[in-house]
């Protein structure tokens, strides 16, 4: 069993060939959208492609974001049976900082660049939101100074938390421990998981889908909606 667990993942010459082929389609089909819509004049294609840009990049953040409570949670439930396999969702939550940087440039581009000179915003109406009365009733959360900080604390913490994690773990491989490094260690791990599921809870089970997606219609509202959001990312 040791050997197994000693075993390194490498990628064939095919896989990098076939993910390689696939970024350059991906390249090809955003620079295709930067021309006919982002470029455009229409307002409406250009939101077509910040809001497709928008829900991609949240989908693939949250989805790795995941992991990283994954390994949170079986850690504070003492699951011994994560531990042959944590790498590979340690190494995919690794990504949270990258695409949390995509993320927060997207969103902000769309909150602060996006609609100028217009009535309405084109995405979040918020933003613009005029004498509407449910709007400005929401305007306590739904503006853009909270939006930016908020936004930053959940993808800083995010990232920080989960770093954290990841170095305790790699800790456990460098060598034996003695009791006390050994107690330490486990307190260390204990309080970053909590801390990482409790900010995880107040972010993406409850606010954070509400500001960055939930908010595109800001007459709707489900208390709900984060429930699924987690959801839907956590079995992705």
């Amino acid at each position: 069993m040791a050997s197994i667990i000693r075993e390194r993942f490498e990628t064939t010459g095919k896989m990098r060939t076939w993910s390689l082929g696939l970024m350059g389609l991906g390249i090809l089909a955003f620079l295709i959208g930067l021309i006919t819509h982002a470029l455009s004049g229409d307002v409406h294609k250009q939101a077509v492609f910040w809001g497709t840009l928008l829900y991609n990049s949240v989908f693939f953040l949250l989805i790795c974001n995941a992991s990283m409570f994954f390994i949170c949670v079986t850690t504070l439930a003492h699951g011994g049976w994560q531990a042959v396999f944590r790498r590979v969702p340690e190494a995919i939550s690794a990504v949270v900082p990258i695409f949390g940087l995509i993320a927060l440039l997207i969103l902000f581009f769309i909150v602060f660049g996006l609609g100028h000179g217009e009535e309405h915003h084109p995405i979040y109406h918020w933003v613009t939101p005029g004498n509407d009365k449910i709007i400005l009733a929401k305007r306590g959360f739904l503006n853009p100074v909270f939006f930016v900080i908020w936004s930053l604390l959940s993808v800083g913490l995010w990232s920080f938390l989960g770093m954290r994690m990841r170095r305790l773990s790699r800790q456990s491989d460098e060598g034996n421990m003695n009791l006390e490094q050994g107690k330490k260690w486990v307190w260390d791990n204990t309080v970053t998981a909590s801390l990482f599921t409790v900010w995880f809870g107040l972010t993406v089970a409850s606010t954070t889908p509400w500001v960055w997606l939930m908010s595109i219609d800001a007459h709707w509202f489900s208390t709900m909606f984060s429930w699924y959001t987690f959801a839907s990312s956590f079995v992705s």
